[in-house]
């Protein structure tokens, strides 16, 4: 919203003035941004600015306040598909094989035992890592207490406020950067309910 304001106040400008180019770029917003990365959108922005400073109404930007930017620690650069993940094309996309039992009992083994400083102080406290799944190990399966909340949304949705899904992708970075070579794709979670700090009971159901 706050660019696409900004967008306003400069169509409005260049209206009444003679700009060059006559417009100012168009905003990356909705769909433009839903299928933009990130290096995108920075660069679309910084054109933005550069249309507003050549035409002299830099001051149409400036007062943006620094909590209606978009902030990321690593901006991502791949082609956006159309799930809002990397696309993978058929020419420069290569089939991932299975890794043997053992890589992959060593990532779980990392996963447990360093699970603190992967998820985070907050989220190890109500999650823990069970087991690679899938034909090529490329699903991790979570346990998740059921009473709790993530901070991206959901244990099985994510919010549809930018900031909070990229605390997800962050964490699955965080997951992938410990048992690297080894990779995942998905992060599947198994809602439960603590019985007690630390462990897990399944969660009952009532009889139909």
């Amino acid at each position: 919203m706050p660019w696409n304001e900004a967008y306003k106040r400069l169509t409005r400008y260049a209206k009444m003035h003679d700009c060059a180019p006559t417009l100012p770029p168009k905003p990356l917003i909705l769909a433009g941004w839903a299928f933009s990365n990130d290096i995108e959108k920075k660069n679309r922005w910084e054109e933005t600015v550069e249309w507003a400073d050549r035409n002299g109404c830099r001051d149409l930007v400036n007062g943006i306040p620094d909590n209606e930017f978009y902030f990321v620690d690593e901006p991502t650069t791949y082609t956006v598909g159309p799930m809002g993940g990397p696309m993978y094309r058929p020419w420069d996309f290569k089939s991932k094989d299975r890794l043997s039992s053992e890589v992959l009992e060593k990532g779980m083994e990392i996963l447990t035992v360093q699970w603190s400083e992967i998820a985070g102080e907050e989220l190890s406290k109500i999650t823990r890592p069970v087991a690679f799944t899938g034909n090529k190990a490329r699903r991790l399966l979570i346990k998740a207490d059921a009473a709790s909340k993530p901070p991206w949304g959901g244990w099985d949705h994510l919010s549809h406020v930018e900031s909070e899904r990229r605390t997800f992708t962050r964490f699955r970075s965080s997951v992938n950067k410990a048992i690297s070579p080894h990779e995942v794709d998905h992060i599947d979670f198994l809602t439960e309910e603590f019985a007690e700090p630390g462990a897990f009971s399944r969660r009952k159901k009532p009889r139909g």
